[in-house]
């Protein structure tokens, strides 16, 4: 009897690994991928209860595709739920809307013989029984799917609003979020030191002093040129992170927003502190009508060189920060937000200013 894979994206091609490892034969769907042994035409509730199970991708939205509920009537499996069954390391969850990467990544310089996985590093499936400490970042969409949270260890580190487009409310993406909170042990501590000693039951002074290595494309200085600062902040997907950004600026500064406002879903934000605001982008009419501040230039449909263009000509009297914190997800303009702040380490690393 054949399984199901529900999504053929980074999760989807990991179920196919597995199951082609254990011998199951199994058919695949996604409505985007288009390959002669994938199906792009939705399963109704009669075929998928002919397989002997479904394994689900996190990102599918069950509730727009299955508007009666029809999936809630079929046994699933997320990769998790596979992990947690199989895996013997001591499981180490992260979520939260802000800072979860950053918290993953400086945990795994703490933590001897530790791996990270999930949305920061490699596919869970890929990494069963391979080291003492498994860091999985988590995301709200797997926490929503997951059968039951088996986590020797959660942290939850911040909830702001975010993928309301996914969830519908905000209520539901922070009740997903709080799932963390069905771990074994399960704290609000967002210091990766602290959690590192609460781990380890080992003194914190013993790794109070290390200096921990920071993940590109958060507050991260590219290059300075004469009276300018260049400052990549793409990993800014939502208006936390970009409040957050604004904070830290001292120096009179410049602000590039782009991206797909949709995902908060928000109606207004008001913006003060930079000199100016650059809007840029296939989104940028729709920033527009969201976000306020005195001196606004909206460049529709047009990409981040010539707000770089812009930038490069204009003339500056005191040291200036160029801060790129888009403040939402990149939807049309890039792939992803390592696309956009690349491209913008590249233009601001071969300016001639």
């Amino acid at each position: 009897m054949k399984s199901l894979i529900f999504g053929y994206g980074i999760t989807g091609q990991s179920f196919e690994r597995y199951l082609t490892k254990k011998g199951k034969a199994f058919e695949i769907y996604d409505e985007n991928v288009k390959r002669p042994n994938i199906s792009n035409i939705l399963p109704d509730l009669a075929q998928l209860s002919s397989y002997e199970m479904t394994y689900l991708s996190p990102g599918i939205n069950l509730q727009k595709l299955y508007t009666k509920e029809e999936f809630n009537k079929i046994s699933y499996l997320t990769d998790l739920d596979i992990f947690f069954q199989e895996d013997s390391s001591y499981k180490i969850g992260v979520t939260g809307t802000n800072g979860k990467s950053t918290c993953c990544y400086q945990l795994h310089q703490l933590l001897e013989d530790s791996q990270l996985i999930g949305n920061i590093g490699a596919p869970v499936l890929d990494n069963i029984n391979s080291c003492s400490y498994s860091i999985i970042e988590l995301s709200s969409f797997q926490l929503e799917k997951v059968k039951d949270v088996k986590l020797d260890f959660g942290a939850l580190l911040n909830i702001a609003p975010d993928h309301i487009d996914h969830h519908g409310t905000f209520e539901k993406y922070a009740n997903a979020k709080k799932r963390i909170k069905e771990s074994k042990i399960s704290t609000e501590e967002s210091n990766p030191k602290k959690l590192w000693s609460m781990i380890t039951g080992r003194k914190l002074r013993e790794v109070q002093d290390l200096a921990l290595k920071e993940l590109p494309h958060r507050l991260q200085h590219v290059v300075t040129h004469n009276q300018l600062v260049f400052i990549n902040d793409s990993k800014a997907t939502n208006l936390t992170a970009l409040q957050f950004a604004l904070n830290k600026m001292i120096n009179p500064y410049v602000l590039i927003l782009c991206g797909d406002p949709s995902k908060e879903q928000y109606n207004s934000y008001e913006i003060s502190g930079p000199t100016k605001v650059y809007i840029f982008g296939k989104h940028a009419v729709e920033i527009s009508k969201k976000v306020f501040h005195p001196k606004t230039i909206l460049l529709r449909n047009q990409g981040l060189s010539s707000v770089m263009d812009i930038i490069f000509k204009d003339e500056y009297h005191d040291q200036t920060n160029i801060l790129f914190s888009p403040g939402h997800p990149s939807g049309k303009d890039y792939k992803n937000f390592e696309e956009r702040g690349d491209h913008f380490i590249k233009l601001a690393s071969c300016s001639n200013v």
